[in-house]
């Protein structure tokens, strides 16, 4: 789903993308552990605590489908052979994650690691879940990120995560307590660095605590999408869900409408510094 800049907002070269918040659960999804389990590995409400960014003139892009089904932020050759009940027709190249069951196919739900499937998956299910799913969502962040460089010469990307108060045991983490946001730019690779310090610090200016690069520096959808020398930045956002959600129950607490209303200046923050590097549109 797509969101364009309000009417009589000032359009940016700006795009916040929510690739792992999906709740629309497509029918050929028959997983065999309990709905609770599969809904605990969604990044809960994110698309609702940014859905004002296009009051400053930025698009909102997000991803319907949930991540155990398939998730948009890990590459399509991150998962395992072992995972198909047949051989797979092209190059696999399973990481960390996969080994951890949070590749492009999950493996596990919830914190202790359940299965999530009792049998391997058929080869057309998974070929499917890509040509439908993930390739089609990344092809229109490409595209709007393109037109933004054909028309401005620059883009700029916000992908928007959360992430639980305490890693899970399917994380590099596990039983640490997480900062309030970490924000990733793939170390200083993915986008300039006035960019990241921008997001940084008018987190910290409204009391935030924030890392850089600490917990997650930016997955699949900031490193497919950025190309910082050719004006393409891209940055990861992981809000910590203690502080918009009751993490136990998956219900929105009191601190929801004041992230929110931060994010939505945090936005219009980011809009004016897109619009600044714009180059003029062309006569």
């Amino acid at each position: 789903m797509r969101r364009d800049p309000v009417s009589g907002a000032a359009p940016a070269p700006l795009l916040f993308d929510i690739p792992r918040s999906g709740r629309w659960y497509p029918g050929d999804f028959k997983p065999a552990t309990s709905f609770d389990l599969v809904q605990a590995s969604v990044s809960m409400y994110v698309e609702e605590l940014y859905e004002r960014v296009v009051d400053a003139g930025a698009t909102w892009l997000y991803a319907l489908f949930p991540n155990a089904y398939i998730d948009a932020n890990r590459h399509e050759t991150d998962f395992g052979p072992e995972q198909l009940a047949g051989p797979w027709t092209g190059h696999l190249e399973p990481t960390e994650k996969t080994r951890l069951g949070i590749g492009l196919i999950h493996s596990v739900a919830g914190r202790d690691r359940i299965p999530l499937y009792d049998r391997p998956l058929e080869v057309s299910d998974v070929r499917q879940r890509i040509d439908r799913y993930f390739l089609p969502y990344h092809g229109e962040l490409g595209r709007v990120l393109a037109a933004y460089r054909e028309t401005h010469g620059v883009s700029y990307h916000v992908s928007c995560h959360s992430m639980a108060s305490i890693g899970g045991a399917s994380t590099l983490d596990h039983g640490a307590q997480r900062s309030e946001f970490d924000i990733g730019d793939r170390h200083g690779t993915s986008c300039e660095p006035a960019f990241t310090a921008l997001v940084c610090d008018t987190l910290r200016g409204f009391g935030y605590q924030v890392t850089n690069n600490f917990h997650y520096a930016g997955a699949e959808s900031v490193r497919r999408h950025s190309k910082p020398g050719q004006g393409s930045h891209s940055l990861q956002i992981e809000i910590r869900r203690g502080l918009y959600m009751d993490e136990a129950r998956s219900v929105p607490n009191a601190g929801f409408a004041s992230l929110q209303a931060h994010l939505t200046e945090l936005s219009r923050v980011l809009a004016d510094y897109a619009r600044s590097r714009a180059a003029a549109p062309s006569a």
